[in-house]
């Protein structure tokens, strides 16, 4: 089965990573500030005019802000997460966009108990307590407050989860286990399907992981696709998809490198047609803004708007034809 339209997005995980939406321990740098929703406003007009109909972003990230904390434990939103999210959300609806939240980095979720914590809510997701509170005492009410929004596409539980649990990762910072994750997972897409009545997705790291999460109810499925270093990309990338095609819901690729200098002979346009041809839900380019230098994905670059806008062209000419 195919989707028509494909839903083809765009990753524009951050402005400032973790300082989007609240205020941080660096104060308030959100979405809501004139200067940023002017910044936001061009750009989601060229997001717009290159034929992407998706934004996938990450919220709380890793965790620093967006909500009242006291003695570790979540209390409730705080004073500029909503207005920070709402002006992401009027944004788009104002470019013919929808939004793909993705609430958690997998780096709120694994654990740096060995080193010197970066803000005062690292912790909260490595215990029940401070899990719980968060869905009840911050989700819930930001669910609530968003029902039903129109330029909702999805709520993402959270950004590759697997790098923080044991039975996927080996490593010292994966220390969460899969069956506490799951059980917490579930919890967050039984309340999205109650509260905010949008579709919930989470966003696997690979796409043979992504049967680790089919009993979670989620409405579409999503995985990540990387290339291996020195593998023929389109043989392993056509070998992926196929192991998945007989999953009972919609898959979406939610993240699919612009480019990648370390993969011999990868090309985004071909990735594209093949998710297109499988019949995936859509694709979602990594990423629409330039890598920090710092960053460990500098060697993906950034998306070239005018590669996307003629792929586009194209889909749409083929489709026609078809």
């Amino acid at each position: 089965m195919s989707y028509n339209p494909f839903c083809l997005g765009v990753n524009y995980p951050w402005n400032r990573y973790a300082q989007d939406f609240g205020v941080n321990p660096a104060g308030h740098h959100g979405i809501s500030l004139p200067e940023n929703r002017f910044k936001l406003a061009v750009e989601f007009a060229r997001i717009r005019d290159c034929g992407a109909k998706v934004v996938r972003w990450f919220l709380f990230a890793d965790g620093r802000g967006g909500f009242v904390s006291e003695e570790g434990i979540p209390r409730r939103p705080d004073e500029f997460l909503f207005a920070d999210v709402d002006a992401a959300l009027d944004l788009a609806r104002q470019s013919g966009l929808q939004l793909c939240f993705s609430l958690m980095d997998y780096l709120w979720l694994q654990e740096h108990s060995n080193k010197v914590p970066l803000h005062n809510n690292e912790r909260v997701m490595q215990f029940a307590a401070g899990r719980e509170a968060f869905l009840h005492r911050v989700l819930l009410p930001m669910f609530r407050e968003f029902r039903k929004h129109p330029a909702l596409f999805a709520w993402e539980i959270a950004n590759e989860p697997e790098w923080a649990i044991r039975e996927f990762h080996r490593a010292p910072t994966a220390r969460m286990h899969y069956a506490d994750f799951r059980a917490y997972a579930t919890e967050i897409a039984a309340a999205v399907r109650e509260f905010a009545e949008v579709p919930v997705t989470l966003g696997s790291a690979r796409l043979d992981w992504v049967r680790a999460w089919t009993e979670l109810e989620l409405d579409f499925y999503q995985a990540h696709y990387y290339p291996s270093p020195g593998t023929d990309c389109s043989a392993e990338f056509a070998k992926l998809c196929g192991a998945v095609r007989s999953l009972d819901k919609p898959l979406w690729l939610g993240e699919l490198p612009a480019r990648d200098g370390r993969a011999t002979g990868y090309c985004l346009e071909a990735s594209l047609n093949h998710c297109q041809d499988e019949g995936l839900l859509g694709a979602a380019v990594w990423r629409w803004t330039v890598p920090e230098s710092t960053g460990t994905d500098v060697h993906l670059g950034a998306v070239d708007p005018q590669i996307l806008a003629a792929w586009i062209a194209g889909s749409r000419t083929k489709s026609a034809v078809v």
